[in-house]
């Protein structure tokens, strides 16, 4: 008998997610450590679930609107910094 993992996880439910965490009056943001506030709130402003996987469970995570912007302008910058072409430190 073989036992076979399954290749991908299932789809994480956003606002199912919130409301859960929400209802316990616990969840903070990962990065900026700000209070969650009531579910329908959380959800319209934005604030984000991650799911990550581990080696042996899987973690979940809440990410803030504020701080969930920041991250997309930093990876907009690293990414725009790939393909500007490098500065040269020569001298003439």
């Amino acid at each position: 008998m073989r036992l076979v993992k399954a290749s991908k996880s299932p789809e994480l439910d956003v606002n199912g997610a919130l409301h859960a965490i929400c209802s316990t009056g616990r969840g903070r943001c990962w990065h900026c450590d700000r209070k969650l506030p009531a579910a329908e709130e959380a959800i319209s402003a934005g604030w984000y679930v991650q799911r990550l996987e581990g080696q042996r469970v899987a973690s979940i995570i809440l990410v803030c609107p504020k701080c969930r912007r920041k991250r997309i302008e930093a990876s907009r910058r690293q990414f725009l910094r790939t393909l500007s072409p490098p500065a040269c430190d020569a001298v003439h």
